[in-house]
């Protein structure tokens, strides 16, 4: 006769240790889980993705962790120079993720690959989150409804659609390393622990928070090795890894302890002012599960130890809006502490006669994080989405999903005309689609100006009809195309550097090869006629002339006259195209650059001359060459149609393409 009492006590330890699991799922619930996982994933990935190819995403932070990245694949420790000094990741929140990602981002290196990583990842953090709720709730819905709380999460969206960071990646491995601790499977709660503590080093603090409470709960091997391995891992990163990868350079700006201090925390004093506002992002991170989570408040705690220093930040962003990554690594603690919560609700509903309904804060906490979700997070839930204003970032604007054939010419012009490899600068948007080379610099960053910077590169690439600019009330509050006018300025000026490239505002500046010319000359002020076109009652066109230098290049020669002092009017912008080519714009670089609106005084003469290369998408025939000036503050300037145009559009010569 068989012995089943060893068996017996087996299946009963088996059973103590899973407590009132759902025994048997129908197919159909695995499907309608895949299926929103998938939704999730596709969805997250093709917005990140938009936001990219329609250059709507800066190179800080994706073109950091994407040349970073793309140097571990060169044996290199994860450096990156955007910010115009030589850093490492790890002299700064030591991501040591990033090193185990540099496999796949050497089969297909592009920043795309990273965005729908973090995609993915992200929407894999609900299969551990199901298995959680669905043993403690003992209900196959609640646990779905808290999965999809999870997905829809507003912070947990906004933190995937915002470029690429360690932290947002911590969170599948964060929520398996949670459901672990529940299961009490020690051995894969090690590995998950690792693999999140991997992503950024203050991962440690919410993790040794959890630590705290598994000693508290009785856990006490668990809690206490959770809690050293964390503080340990944490000051190891924070105190020996950061300093000992910092360049000299580095280790005097961003990766000293000082200034990594000071620049999150340096602005109390404005408290008093700003304290409603940051209370309210607060509360837009707690809100969603807050109903259900609040009766599991200590598993708040790790939440709260993410939230409240992010909440006192005052990084540029600012830090603490809810919009960016900050608050991310607080969800995985969230859904805890609402699994939990809704845990102890059901028990307490069940315990007396006639039993209470429990359910019903399931689905009101998966009610009021979609309405959350569609009130804040830029997404097709949002009605917002559908009703964008130009400029408003938002929907399938230009500036936020929506992708122009302007987009897809900068990704052709980029890839013909700068060299691999070859030490680049660039401004924010186009330097983002250059980051696969050892040396990049950000034409706009915190610390160096470009005489600094220059010497170290051999190219530079800015766009001077910049289209990327967000508006609000008519003005411009970011972006515009003036944002690199200075810095064309100073290349003008440089004798190093020559105009290589120009088309549809774009420029590229290098020291070999044969350049454009940028010239002006300056007479002193004339008497006004009355044979001028004028240009409203800033500028009067007094002569203009084409002349063909051959193989597609014009000499093109522009003579003004400014019809009164301009110092005091915002900086005006020529532009000649050719009628019906969409990307045969000209940008009047001498009056931009060389002798800016602003320093023309009344009556003043100004002669410029530069040179253009007709696009080969040009076909033979004989064009009309147009002008016309344009405001750059103007929110819609870089169109260069009517709405930026200061007076009429004239015709002022023809040029040929054989």
């Amino acid at each position: 006769m068989i012995n089943m009492l060893p068996l017996q006590r087996r299946l009963y330890k088996l059973k103590m240790r899973f407590p009132k699991t759902v025994e048997y799922l129908p197919p159909l619930y695995y499907l309608f889980l895949g299926g929103i996982v998938v939704l999730a994933a596709i969805g997250l990935a093709w917005l990140s993705v938009a936001q990219y190819r329609g250059y709507n995403m800066g190179s800080f932070d994706l073109g950091n962790m994407s040349q970073a990245i793309w140097s571990a694949t060169q044996g290199r420790p994860l450096v990156f120079t955007t910010a115009g000094i030589v850093w490492s990741r790890l002299s700064l929140h030591v991501e040591l993720i990033y090193f185990l990602i540099a496999p796949l981002y050497a089969l297909r290196p592009s920043p795309e690959t990273l965005l729908i990583l973090q995609a993915i990842l992200y929407a894999v953090g609900a299969w551990p989150l199901f298995q959680f709720a669905a043993r403690r709730l003992n209900h196959a819905g609640a646990a779905l409804a808290l999965t999809a709380v999870y997905l829809l999460y507003p912070v947990g969206q906004t933190a995937v659609l915002f470029h690429f960071h360690g932290d947002t990646l911590a969170i599948p491995f964060l929520l398996f390393m949670l459901n672990a601790q529940d299961k009490k499977a020690w051995r894969s709660y090690g590995i998950w622990l690792l693999l999140a503590l991997s992503c950024k080093f203050y991962v440690a603090i919410p993790v040794a928070t959890v630590g705290i409470i598994l000693w508290w709960q009785g856990e006490r091997k668990a809690g206490l090795l959770t809690f050293l391995v964390s503080a340990g891992w944490g000051c190891t990163a924070f105190f020996l890894i950061r300093p000992l990868f910092a360049s000299p350079e580095a280790a005097q700006t961003g990766a000293s302890i000082d200034y990594y201090l000071s620049y999150y925390f340096n602005q109390f004093f404005t408290l008093d002012t700003t304290l409603l506002i940051r209370l309210t992002n607060a509360l837009i991170v707690f809100a969603p599960v807050l109903l259900v989570a609040i009766r599991a408040p200590m598993w708040l705690l790790p939440a709260a130890s993410i939230v409240i220093p992010v909440m006192f930040s005052n990084s540029p962003g600012p830090s603490f809006d809810y919009r960016y990554h900050h608050y991310v690594l607080a969800v995985p603690f969230l859904m805890t502490a609402a699994i939990y919560g809704l845990s102890r609700l059901r028990q307490k509903a069940e315990s007396v006669t006639p039993p209470q309904k429990w359910l019903n804060y399931a689905w009101l906490t998966l009610a009021l994080t979609l309405l959350l979700n569609a009130l804040l997070v830029n997404t097709p839930l949002n009605p917002f989405f559908y009703l964008a204003s130009p400029g408003s970032r938002m929907g399938m604007d230009e500036t936020s999903y929506g992708l122009t054939a302007r987009d897809a010419f900068k990704d052709s012009w980029l890839v013909k005309n700068v060299p691999d490899a070859r030490p680049v600068a660039a401004s924010a948007q186009l330097g983002l689609h250059l980051v696969n080379r050892p040396v990049l610099f950000i034409t706009h960053n915190k610390f160096q100006a470009l005489a600094d910077y220059l010497p170290k590169v051999d190219y530079v690439v800015v766009d001077a009809l910049n289209d990327f600019v967000v508006c609000s009330s008519n003005e411009i509050s970011e972006g515009g195309m003036a944002i690199d006018y200075d810095i064309i300025s100073q290349l003008a000026g440089e004798p190093d550097f020559k105009l290589l490239h120009v088309e549809d505002g774009l420029l590229l500046f290098g020291r070999e090869g044969e350049g454009l010319e940028i010239n002006t000359a300056v007479d002193e002020a004339q008497p006004i006629t009355e044979s001028l076109t004028l240009f409203n009652d800033f500028i009067g066109l007094r002569e203009a002339h084409a002349a063909s230098l051959g193989n597609g290049r014009y000499r093109l020669t522009f003579t003004w006259q400014a019809l009164k002092d301009l110092s005091h009017s915002p900086t005006l912008i020529a532009v000649s195209r050719i009628e019906g080519m969409p990307t045969a714009r000209f940008v009047h670089l001498p009056s931009l650059a060389v002798h800016p609106t602003p320093t023309w005084q009344a009556g003043q003469i100004i002669e410029e001359t530069f040179d253009i290369q007709l696009p080969a998408s040009i076909p033979p025939g004989r064009f009309p060459l147009l002008t016309a000036w344009y405001d750059t503050t103007n929110c819609f300037a870089a169109k260069t149609d009517a709405n930026g145009r200061v007076g009429v559009e004239v015709h002022t010569g023809w040029v040929d393409r054989p």
